[in-house]
């Protein structure tokens, strides 16, 4: 072989082995730079997750102030999530430029993560407390004995305080106004410290989630309504309770002072001391048992006042539904009522024990009234009868084993709610 051609030949050789070792070089690059992204990547996927998979559940112990503590935790690992992110890109677009060529025309494409606060679970046990809100307490001064008429009587109705829950949109828009619904049984409604049986509806905690998905057609924020806690008497009047005569049939006095207590005097207090939408489609009731029977008869009794109503296991009589059956169709026409219950559906009876009714951090006696709801189904046939002969609409939900007590309400408490404030389809 010539000198010429040998060393043409090595110099070739040289060659050769130099591209195989650049690209070589070059794929190591490639790969360290796609594994350095992917660790980046998992590392940001596990950041997402984390926030994600927030506990949901505690809420259904704590009390509002958890609401507070769980979005600034939540904000941290999300402003983490997105400096991680940032660093992302500052990183690809660096190496990028380093390991592309001149001549190289192939770019890198980075994929964009959309970051949002994850929306907490709808599904019951709602969270417990006032959930950002806040309680505006009312003493008897300012509305009991306020009228020379029965609603008026000290004996008929004994003073006591009266609770008002507002939400936490109340305080951040000052300029904007806010339905109201006036709530029976109201030490019932939002703590479980203040239930009789150690649970309460969590009223304020469906509101709230509610409201975070928009589903609520109050205002112009979807915000929560206003809600007045009202209390029903816990004394008895010559062995009766006092609740049973307030609450009850509405032929006699005691339910009539109590209507026209809260339609008379209660509601023009709220809507002076309070930004309401005072017209009666924007004034809601809701009660639970004889709760639900007085809650309609205030429609009844002050249809130009209240629009809505929601009787939850309601408790009816013979002369509410005598009224029904009587009053101008005209009266209900325009009302929104909503009315369910639980109890024996088929082969699915309510059980006589249930442990869960017992493990309140309050009053651990809670008896579970496991027949009562199966034995109110009559009079609750006779009013849907009542109201189908008038033409009147409403909307009915048959729990099949559903209990009668404030645990049982509290994991259907969603649904009235919709009824009385859910956006319309």
């Amino acid at each position: 072989m010539f000198p010429s051609t040998k060393m043409a030949t090595q110099s070739s050789c040289r060659n050769n082995l130099n591209l195989n070792i650049n690209i070589n070089r070059k794929k190591h690059l490639e790969d360290k730079y796609n594994g350095d992204r992917k660790v980046t990547q998992l590392w940001l996927v596990l950041v997402i997750s984390l926030c994600c998979l927030v506990p949901i559940h505690s809420y259904a112990v704590n009390e509002g102030s958890n609401d507070t503590s769980r979005l600034s935790r939540q904000a941290q690992v999300l402003q983490s999530a997105k400096n991680m992110k940032n660093a992302l890109n500052s990183e690809s677009n660096s190496n990028a430029n380093t390991m592309m060529s001149p001549r190289s025309t192939t770019a890198t494409t980075l994929r964009t993560y959309q970051l949002k606060t994850p929306v907490r679970d709808l599904k019951p046990p709602f969270p417990d407390g006032l959930n950002g809100g806040r309680l505006v307490t009312l003493p008897p001064s300012e509305h009991y004995n306020q009228n020379s008429n029965p609603s008026g009587n000290s004996f008929i109705l004994p003073p006591r305080d009266i609770k008002v829950w507002v939400p936490a949109e109340y305080d951040k828009h000052p300029d904007m106004k806010f339905p109201v619904l006036y709530c029976h049984d109201g030490q019932n409604a939002v703590q479980d410290s203040t239930s009789w049986t150690g649970y309460s509806w969590r009223l304020a905690g469906a509101l709230t989630r509610l409201a975070e998905r928009q589903l609520l057609q109050t205002n112009e924020l979807c915000a929560p309504p206003i809600v007045v806690l009202m209390p029903c008497a816990e004394d008895n009047l010559a062995f009766v309770p006092r609740r049973h005569l307030e609450y009850g049939d509405i032929s006699q006095t005691f339910a009539q002072s109590h209507a026209d207590f809260v339609g008379l005097t209660l509601k023009p207090l709220i809507d002076s001391k309070f930004r309401t939408m005072p017209e009666k489609e924007h004034t809601a009731v809701i009660g639970t048992s004889l709760g639900g029977q007085a809650s309609l008869h205030l429609l009844l009794r002050h249809p130009d006042l209240f629009g809505k109503a929601a009787c939850m296991s309601p408790a009816f009589q013979p002369s509410i539904l005598t009224s029904v059956a009587t009053f101008s169709t005209s009266t209900l026409q325009d009302k929104t009522i909503y009315i369910d219950n639980g109890g024996d559906v088929d082969d699915v009876k309510v059980a006589f024990l249930d442990p869960f009714d017992h493990l309140s951090k309050e009053h651990w006696w809670n008896p579970g009234y496991w027949w009562l709801d199966s034995q109110l189904q009559p009079g609750i046939d006779a009013m849907m009868l009542a109201l189908d002969l008038k033409g009147i609409q409403y909307e009915y939900n048959k729990i099949a084993g559903g209990r009668h007590n404030e645990r049982a309400w509290a994991l259907r408490i969603d649904k009235p709610l919709l009824a009385l404030f859910g956006r319309t389809p």
